[in-house]
Formats: C-alpha cells, sequence, structure tokens
C-alpha cells in the first residue's frame, strides 16, 4: 500500500478494522454529523474546501464534513496539532495532503475505500509485526435522508436571521410556513418568537427537540395566537390559562446551537408526539479547540420604515397604546458570551451566556383625560451548555444544562393601572449516554424539563370607589393578582441499533427504540379580591355627594354593594407518555425499503395510537446521481393540559352583593363553569396521514430535488356547544397538497476570487380546513355541513386555511465569500403569494336544490409580497490570536410591505408586513 507523505515502509500486524465508532476526532469524544456516501476511489471525487488554520481536530471535523468521509478511532493522534489551511477545489487525495502539511502524519490506503491516519511515532514493534495507533477514514453508502433539512453552525452563522432565535433559522424551508400576523410594522418592540406550520398542520402540533429529547410545552401551546399581553392576560371572574403562552418551551438563542434538523416529511419511527414536524436542535459540543466569542447587536426605531394605517398616525407616533400594538420608539440590544474549553485530553465544554432586550415606551389616556407613558422592558435570557466526555474507545458520556427566561412589563388596563412581570421560563438537565458493541450502538437520553408560565402582580386586590369621580379622580385601583402554570417532566429515550445483518442478498439494520415521559402540570392562583362600592346618595359618573357631611366627597360616603374573590388554589394532574418503535432498513442491490411501526399510549386521554411509517428508495443507476423515494406514514399529534384544567378553575371565583345598611342582598355565588367535565370528552388523539414522493439528481455541481407531499389530517380537538354546555370535540379536519421544486449548490462558484453557494426553491401548496380562525383548539366550529363559496356548493371544511396557508413561495439563499477584502455576503429573497382567506357574505344568500339555505363566503384576497434581506460582514485580521468582526444586516431592503388585514369593512384598520429594518453587531474571537 502506498503512503503520503513518504514514511518508512513497515509490515502491519493486520489491516486494521473498518470501524463505524461514533466518536469524534476532538480529544475523541462526540458523534461526527456528516453524510457518508461511496466512492469508486478516494481521488475521485472533487469537492471545495474551505479549511481555516488552527486545530487539526477541528479542522479534520471540516475536512470529513465537506469530503463525506466517516472518521472514527484515538482522538489522540491529532491532540496539540495545527493545520495551516487551505482553500479550493480538490481530490480527497489532494485534501487529505493539504491538511496534513506540517503536522507529522500521513496516511495510508486500507482495506477497500479507507484511508488511515498515522502517525510515525506511534508505530510500535510486537512479536507479530507492526503494531498502529491508527486514526481512520472510512467511505461507506447509506440511505440518503429525504424531508429532513439539516442546518450547520456555517448557516446559522451567515443567515440575515432577523430576531436570533430558533424559528426565524426556518425561513428559507418551504415546507414551513409563518403566520400572516408574524411580522407587523408597527409593534418591532416585542421580543417574542414566531410560530411556525410545517405542512400546513397546526403551529402547536410540533415537536421542539434540544440534543434529542422532546421539550415541548403541552400546557395550553395554542394560546400562543392571543401573541404578547402587555395588559393583564387573565379576567378573574372568569378564569382561564393565562394567554400568549407558545409550544416553544424554550426560546432559544441561536448562539449556542451547533445545529438544526427539520423533519417534515418521510420522519423517522423514533419521532412522535407531532402531526406537523420535528425541530431538533443540537447545542454546541467543544471541537478540540479553546475559544471565546464575544458578540453584541443593536437595532432602533430610527433604523426602521414603519408602515401604518394613515387614520391611526396620531396613536401610532403617540404609541398611544398598553399592549404593545403601536412601538414607534424602541431599542434592542443583544449581548452573547460562548466559551469552549477543553477540561483533559477526553473532556470538554462549552457554555452560551445571552441575553436580547427591547425598550419601548407606551401611552395612554386614563378617565381623568391625564396622559401618562409608561416604559417596558422586554428581555430574553439564555444560560445553555455542555460537557462532553470520551470515556473510552466505546463509552461516550454528556451532560447539559440550559435555562431560558423570556419576562416583560405589562399594565394590568388604562382603569387598574398597577403593573405586572409576565415570564416565559425553563430549565432543565440532560445526560447522553452511548455505547458502542461489537456490532451495535446502545443509546439513553435522560432528562429533567420544568417550564412555566407566571403573571407576578404589582397587587392583588383591585377596587372602584366612584366617590373620586368628584374630584374628576381615578375611580379604579390595583391589580388581579398572581398565577403559575407549570409543567414538570422527566424524559428517559432509549435506542439500540444493529449493525447490518447479512440475508442471502439483502441487509437488515435493525433499531429498536422506547421513550418514556413522566409529566407534572398544575395551574396555581394566588387569590385575589375585588372590592366595588357605590353612592350612598349621588351619582356614580358624577361622584357620591357629601352624605355624611364632613365638607369631605371620600369612601366615608359610600357602602360596599359588591365583594368578590378570588380563592387561592391549585389543580394538579399527573399523567405519563409511554412509546415503543421498531425499525428495519433493508438493502438489496440499489434498493432500501425502510418499515418501521410506533406504539403510544399516554394516560391524558387513555388512547393507545399505533403508527406505522414506511418508505422505498431507489438509486436507479446505482451511482446516487438519482434516486426515487416514496413514501407512507401516520402521525400522531399532542395532548394538552387545558383539555382537563378549563371545567374546574372557572368555580373557584365567588360573588357576594350587599345592601346599603351592609346586609348580604345575596349570598355568595360560585361562578358555573361553562364546559363540560373533562371526563366526558372521551377525546381521541389527532393525527395526520401522509403520502410523498420525491426525485433526487445530481445536476453537475449542483443536487436538485422534487418532493410531492399530500397530508390529510383528522380529529382535531375544538370546541362544541354554546355558553353553559361547551365541550371539546374531535371535529377539526384539514388537507394539505404541496410541490416542492429545490436546488442545492454542493460547491461553491468561483468568480474572480470570490466564492458563492446558493440554494433556490419553488414551492406550492393547497391547504384546506374547516378551522377558520386562529383561536386554535378553542375554536368553536360551524355547525354547518354545506357551504356555498365562489359559485359552487362545497363541503365546509373545503374551505381555505385561515393563516399559515401561503400557496406559492420563491426562496433563494445566497452567500458569497471574498477572502481577499475579508468579507462575507448572504441574501434571502423571499416571494410570497398572497393568498385568501374566505369571509362569510351576510349581504349575500343561497338556497340548494333542497330548499336549505347555505352561508355564503367569498375570497379575501392578498397581495403578493417580494422581500430581499441581506447581511454583509466585515471580518479583518486583527491578532494573531484573535479575530474580530462588524457585520449590517438589512431585512426587506427594498421595504416592500402587504396589508395583512383580514376584515373587508371599509372602516377596519389596516396592518401591513414589517418595513425596512436595519442592524448592527460587532464581535470578537479569543
Amino acid at each position: 500500500m502506498s503512503s503520503r507523505p513518504a514514511i518508512p515502509s513497515f509490515k502491519r500486524r493486520a489491516a486494521p478494522r473498518l470501524l463505524a465508532l461514533q466518536i469524534a476526532l476532538v480529544s475523541g469524544f462526540s458523534i461526527l454529523p456528516v453524510s457518508i456516501v461511496y466512492a469508486e476511489s478516494v481521488s475521485a471525487d472533487m469537492r471545495y474546501y474551505k479549511i481555516g488554520a488552527g486545530s487539526l481536530s477541528k479542522a479534520v471535523n471540516a475536512f470529513a464534513a465537506t469530503s463525506g468521509l466517516f472518521l472514527g478511532g484515538s482522538g489522540q493522534l491529532l491532540s496539540g496539532k495545527q493545520t495551516v489551511g487551505f482553500e479550493g477545489e480538490y481530490s480527497t487525495e489532494q485534501a487529505l495532503e493539504l491538511l496534513l502539511v506540517g503536522t507529522g502524519l500521513s496516511y495510508q490506503r486500507g482495506d477497500g475505500n479507507s484511508v488511515v491516519l498515522v502517525d510515525e511515532n506511534s508505530v510500535t514493534q510486537t512479536e507479530d509485526g507492526v503494531n498502529l495507533s491508527p486514526l481512520m477514514v472510512r467511505e461507506m453508502k447509506s440511505q440518503k435522508e429525504v424531508g429532513v433539512q439539516t442546518i450547520g453552525s456555517e448557516e446559522i452563522e451567515a443567515m440575515p436571521t432577523e430576531g436570533g432565535n430558533l424559528t426565524d433559522l426556518l425561513r428559507t424551508n418551504t415546507a414551513v410556513n409563518f403566520s400572516r400576523s408574524s411580522s407587523s410594522s408597527t409593534n418591532s418592540g416585542s421580543m417574542r418568537p414566531d410560530e411556525v406550520s410545517i405542512y400546513g398542520q397546526d403551529y402547536y402540533q410540533n415537536a421542539f427537540m434540544i440534543d434529542g429529547i422532546d421539550t415541548s410545552n403541552d400546557f395550553d401551546p395554542g394560546s400562543s395566537s392571543a401573541g404578547d399581553s402587555y395588559t393583564n392576560p387573565i379576567s378573574n371572574a372568569n378564569l382561564s390559562t393565562l394567554s400568549g403562552s407558545s409550544p416553544q418551551s424554550y426560546y432559544m438563542d441561536v448562539d449556542a446551537l451547533e445545529q438544526v434538523k427539520v423533519y417534515s416529511s418521510n420522519i423517522p419511527v423514533e419521532y412522535g408526539g407531532f402531526m406537523g414536524g420535528v425541530i431538533d436542535a443540537r447545542l454546541k459540543r467543544y471541537d478540540g479547540e479553546d475559544s471565546v466569542f464575544i458578540k453584541y447587536g443593536l437595532s432602533k426605531d430610527a433604523w426602521e420604515k414603519f408602515h401604518f394605517d394613515e387614520r391611526k398616525a396620531e396613536e401610532f407616533y403617540g404609541a398611544d397604546s398598553i399592549d404593545g400594538a403601536y412601538t414607534p420608539e424602541y431599542k434592542k440590544q443583544n449581548y452573547s458570551v460562548t466559551v469552549l474549553k477543553g477540561l483533559s485530553d477526553k473532556v470538554g465544554s462549552t457554555l452560551t451566556v445571552s441575553r436580547k432586550t427591547s425598550e419601548f415606551r407606551q401611552q395612554y389616556e386614563n378617565r381623568s383625560d391625564e396622559v401618562r407613558s409608561i416604559y417596558y422592558d422586554d428581555t430574553i435570557d439564555n444560560l445553555m451548555g455542555r460537557i462532553d466526555a470520551k470515556v473510552n474507545d466505546r463509552l461516550d458520556l454528556g451532560f447539559s444544562f440550559r435555562y431560558s427566561d423570556r419576562f416583560h412589563d405589562g399594565l394590568t388596563s388604562t382603569d387598574y393601572n398597577d403593573t405586572f412581570v409576565k415570564s416565559h421560563t425553563a430549565y432543565g438537565v440532560g445526560n447522553n449516554f452511548d455505547y458502542r458493541f461489537d456490532n451495535s450502538v446502545l443509546t439513553i437520553d435522560t432528562a429533567f424539563d420544568r417550564s412555566f408560565d407566571e403573571l407576578d402582580s404589582q397587587s392583588n386586590v383591585y377596587s372602584f370607589h366612584p366617590s373620586a369621580n368628584y374630584y374628576n379622580g381615578l375611580p379604579y385601583s390595583g391589580g388581579y393578582g398572581d398565577i403559575l402554570q407549570q409543567q414538570d417532566t422527566f424524559s428517559i429515550n432509549t435506542k439500540w441499533v444493529r449493525d447490518a445483518i447479512a440475508l442471502g442478498q439483502t441487509q437488515h439494520t435493525f433499531t429498536l427504540g422506547a421513550d418514556l415521559a413522566f409529566k407534572k402540570a398544575f395551574y396555581q392562583a394566588y387569590g385575589s379580591e375585588y372590592y366595588q362600592y357605590a353612592c350612598l346618595s349621588g351619582s356614580t359618573g358624577s361622584g357620591c355627594k357629601d352624605s355624611n357631611r364632613d365638607g369631605v366627597h371620600d369612601e366615608n360616603d359610600e357602602y360596599l354593594t359588591r365583594y368578590g374573590v378570588l380563592e387561592g388554589n391549585k389543580i394538579t394532574k399527573h399523567y405519563q407518555s409511554y412509546g415503543v418503535y421498531l425499525e428495519d432498513r433493508i438493502d438489496i442491490h440499489d434498493w432500501t425499503l425502510t418499515a418501521g411501526v410506533r406504539a403510544d399510549h399516554e394516560t391524558l386521554l387513555d388512547n393507545v395510537n399505533i403508527a406505522p411509517r414506511a418508505n422505498l428508495q431507489w438509486d436507479v443507476f446505482g451511482d446516487d446521481s438519482t434516486r426515487l423515494t416514496t413514501g407512507a406514514s401516520r402521525y400522531y399529534g399532542r395532548s394538552f393540559l387545558k383539555y382537563a384544567l378549563r371545567n374546574e378553575m372557572k368555580t373557584w371565583y365567588t360573588t357576594t352583593r350587599y345592601n346599603r345598611d351592609g346586609s348580604i342582598s345575596s349570598s355568595p355565588d360560585t361562578n358555573s363553569s361553562d364546559y363540560a367535565n373533562f371526563s366526558d370528552y372521551d377525546l381521541k388523539t389527532p393525527y395526520s396521514d401522509e403520502i410523498m414522493f420525491r426525485i433526487d439528481q445530481v445536476m453537475g455541481p449542483v443536487d436538485a430535488s422534487l418532493t410531492l407531499v399530500n397530508r390529510e389530517s383528522r380529529d382535531s380537538v375544538k370546541l362544541a356547544g354554546s355558553r353553559g354546555s361547551y365541550y371539546y370535540t374531535n371535529e377539526g379536519r384539514s388537507s394539505n397538497n404541496s410541490v416542492e421544486l429545490a436546488f442545492q449548490q454542493r460547491t461553491p462558484l468561483e468568480v474572480f476570487n470570490t466564492f458563492t453557494k446558493a440554494s433556490f426553491s419553488l414551492g406550492w401548496k393547497e391547504s384546506k380546513s374547516n378551522v377558520q380562525s386562529d383561536e386554535g383548539y378553542e375554536e368553536n366550529l360551524e355547525d354547518e355541513e354545506r357551504v356555498y363559496y365562489n359559485g359552487e356548493e362545497i363541503d365546509f371544511a373545503d374551505l381555505p386555511s385561515w393563516d399559515y396557508n401561503i400557496p406559492f413561495t420563491v426562496k433563494l439563499s445566497t452567500t458569497t465569500n471574498i477572502p481577499a477584502w475579508h468579507l462575507q455576503w448572504s441574501n434571502f429573497v423571499n416571494v410570497k403569494s398572497g393568498g385568501v382567506v374566505a369571509q362569510s357574505d351576510s349581504s349575500s344568500s343561497y338556497t340548494d336544490a333542497d330548499g336549505k339555505e347555505l352561508t355564503v363566503y367569498k375570497d379575501k384576497d392578498f397581495d403578493d409580497l417580494v422581500t430581499l434581506d441581506t447581511k454583509i460582514r466585515f471580518s479583518p485580521p486583527l491578532f494573531a490570536s484573535s479575530e474580530g468582526y462588524i457585520e449590517a444586516k438589512i431585512t426587506n431592503l427594498f421595504d416592500d410591505v402587504v396589508s395583512t388585514t383580514t376584515s373587508t369593512s371599509s372602516t377596519a384598520t389596516q396592518s401591513f408586513t414589517s418595513g425596512r429594518k436595519i442592524s448592527m453587531e460587532v464581535g470578537m474571537r479569543f
């Protein structure tokens, strides 16, 4: 066998075994997320490489990700070594030689398509000959993942995202839609991340995962549609869960992330608890090189172009709101520190600490005609980190911790003007155990997560004193008290993967796993009191007369007419979910069949759900140039605690009425619930059935794909009935058809020493649903089966979906590097067709052939929107051990906006998408 650079010839004791070790080259402990493909020879494939000078262990990771080679073995071989770096298009052999220049390492061809890196100082003589301490590079064939978008650290850094949060990273994904109201031009001061829908499914039916653990919020995620509540989000006399929560327990900062995987179709059986898709975020791992990153960013109102209804110009510029609707004055700042530190030759750690904060003014006029200003802070804090250890060649251990807290100020109301702080918080810890047996891999992940929404009010007493009106004062005072709703989850996930077993001409790879989650949730009201007074004489509007003739019009001229009390109380629910799955991947020649089944049981609804999933891939010419994939899957969704709580909490509030003489006019009345008992619902678990087909084609340096996906969703939970007898049902249903054509460059285009990489996609969707509002599972469905729509009779469920429904999109992302100028320029073009919503038309009528009058619906059309987001980063060389950058980011460069108002009324206030925004960021790496 040949060796380069040359090393003394020697006799090997035995050819190195081609191990598929799940270990890294970073002191040998983490898993490398690399693609794995066959090549005819190790030097046949030309690829573009950009390997920076520095740590060899980090550079080998970058080389692996680009070359598509699977690497494993002793990471000690790389410890302390540096590479000079290189950039350009090379064969694997050429790239290996450049990578190893000056390192003292060489490489040899191994068995088959393998490569062995060798250190002369690690070669020892034994009785059987030579014993190597090798690092092996192996090329293997694997099933290509279909329906998965992988966003790596370089893409995360390059994307011109606006908020720097997890869902911002998904804007380039054609399968993902954002709400029509997600980007409003008048309330940019808010820090709230957007929600997403995948293939037309409910935004609260996605699974959010961190390092393989499901961290989704199951308390009341559907209340996210209410948006931010800078006014008090509860009504004590009609108590419910806190509005404005989110399916995301953690509002994650992308600076803490190494990789994000978005599973939108053809989703493996190891994932459950979703109808839309899975967003799996991976925290940063130590990459073999100690470093510190520091960032600071700034954006403000002076750098934004606002768009609003001209009839509301005075209200907008005056910030005439207390609920965050108008924020003409704001200042957003973000701070971030990330530390990567090796603790020993086998242990590494990472830590990210960040804060994103917004300050903005609000203004209101109270009942005394006084104009008052109030200043809000809206902040998101993140603390996330990992410690990973390579115990030995078989065992990897990891420990992670995470903390996220969004908290903001608020005002109870323009009447009850006590303030409050509302928070959406989560924290947790996790452990990862990966053990490599001789012919299989066992993974065990455990975690504890606590998420909660909390309302901390300035006061828990509120009152009305009409005597204050005599002096044109304020008759109202106080606040509504404190609320806490919390979810604790202990999770255990296990997965066992058997190496391929040969049975005749087939290869079988078995995967077996189980997921267990133990949940405790509670809703707690800490209690509040309400005092309503009336005048002994005189009118409420003009103020009480001086009944006791003491010369003062005050509380002594009143009597208590009503006393309301919300008793401090708490509802606690314990429930569990269990899931098991089995999958067999069968390889035979150029065909791969993956068949699996997942069974889930959760004790909240007490349902057992069986979800089969299968897909078939054909490598048409046996060289990965053309692949056909088809699949069919069922995905069961999530169940939420609010179903079980709604009928209980409303009875906690009692009211007592009094006469003028202080005697009780009516005994304390307890509010009766408008909801049936949860035990009477007998709800099914909602599900979505998927059929998909895809063609992947290699076109020179470009990968092309055509994907067709059909989703038919049934048994979504909705409200039914009327006041006094509301109950939950499984009457929600939707249908979604999607077509996506995508092109992705594998290697950058070089023009005049600039290197540009691009991705381009076209997407078409048709989404129908009997859900015709944004109220989620709180929507009371219309009691009608047929309607008259656009000149024809149709089923009510065939109306276009109300939101998250963009029929046609064009997305183009580019990243250009100009090394000579130390510049990186990123762009994202997003073209969205306007789409429609169906509005009932009370001015029209229609009677069908049976004499039944049908409701008439007509389209409300929205205009098309084209936006360009751009970011340019200048990274000048500073010192040998540090580098810095300054970047400018502009979203919606050409300031193109459209109206998002759904009402057809001529008097309705018009809302618009965000205009042009500019932000700046500086950073240093040491």
